[in-house]
């Protein structure tokens, strides 16, 4: 039988396989650091830059946008 490669971590973006040369952890979850970026703009995020909400990367500016916005316009979230 031949050997099985590729059995580590999956990024949580693109769901290959992540070695630590390329590794970034948020969240405890992994990601490729090409994979780590905003799902909006596609801006390439670092672990200072970013914010995530149900799984979702997003950069601070869509954050506050998509996120905080909704959440602080919502009535039905102030319950």
């Amino acid at each position: 039988m031949p050997p099985k490669f590729g059995g580590g971590e999956k990024c949580d973006v693109c769901a290959k396989t992540v070695y630590a040369a390329e590794r970034i952890e948020a969240g405890k979850r992994p990601f490729h650091k090409f994979c780590f970026k905003c799902c909006e703009c596609k801006l390439q995020l670092k672990l200072e830059t970013y914010a995530q909400a149900d799984g979702i990367l997003y950069c601070k500016k869509h954050y506050q946008s998509n996120i905080v916005a909704k959440n602080t316009q919502d009535p039905a979230a102030a319950m």
